[in-house]
């Protein structure tokens, strides 16, 4: 994502290199941990594999101007997970699938965040000092609902792999923690918010009121 839309979340589990720990099954608390190259273990906040999480009510659905656009539209849908972990999405006009406005329809996952157009995050422990970002690297997404303020806005995400990022430049960590969400539908109503901040994918940064944390 460039300095991103349509957000979601969830979480548990084993990491890069590592093994899912007391045979916990991916769906329980956060427990998962991962060699950080030191002889020690790096705890992974999001679980190694969470199941359908069913069809969630959006935690945000906003839509935010894309800076120095004339006037394009991205999307950020997000759903907190059992866990109290964060997924998100983020749909962004002119990039990757998206030719023009985002519409509905089923994409593949983008996973450069500096061009996606479809661009899944997410965070574990978000808050705490053991929180740590997400990009997703795999899946599909099937956006059903979208539109302008006061409209409703739904979108599944299925099979989709994560791995953790920097939170500054969003690089993937060597040697970090990943996870998968077999499947989540997240809706909401549209709410435009002011500014033309961003997160990553097609907009930039920039623009305070368009927070470009996940969850935020």
């Amino acid at each position: 994502m460039r300095t991103l839309l349509v957000g979601l979340v969830m979480l548990g589990s084993a990491c890069t290199g590592g093994s899912p720990g007391g045979g916990d099954d991916g769906s329980g608390a956060d427990a998962g941990v991962t060699p950080d190259g030191s002889g020690m273990q790096a705890t992974c906040p999001l679980p190694s594999t969470t199941a359908d999480l069913g069809n969630l009510t959006a935690l945000k659905a906003q839509r935010c101007g894309v800076p120095q656009s004339g006037g394009a539209k991205w999307y950020r849908l997000s759903a907190t997970m059992a866990s109290g972990d964060v997924v998100q999405l983020e749909l962004w006009p002119s990039s990757g699938a998206f030719t023009g406005a985002v519409t509905t329809g089923t994409f593949a996952v983008e996973t450069d965040y500096n061009t996606c157009g479809i661009c899944v995050r997410a965070v574990g422990d978000k808050g705490t000092a053991t929180a740590k970002e997400y990009f997703g690297t795999g899946g599909m997404v099937n956006i059903t609902a979208v539109g302008a303020n006061g409209a409703p806005i739904s979108a599944t995400i299925t099979n989709a792999t994560l791995a953790e990022v920097e939170t500054v430049n969003h690089t993937k960590v060597a040697g970090g923690c990943t996870a998968a969400i077999n499947r989540v539908q997240v809706s909401g109503t549209v709410m435009d918010v002011g500014g033309t901040g961003g997160g990553g994918g097609g907009g930039g940064g920039g623009g305070a009121q368009c927070a470009p944390g996940v969850g935020d």
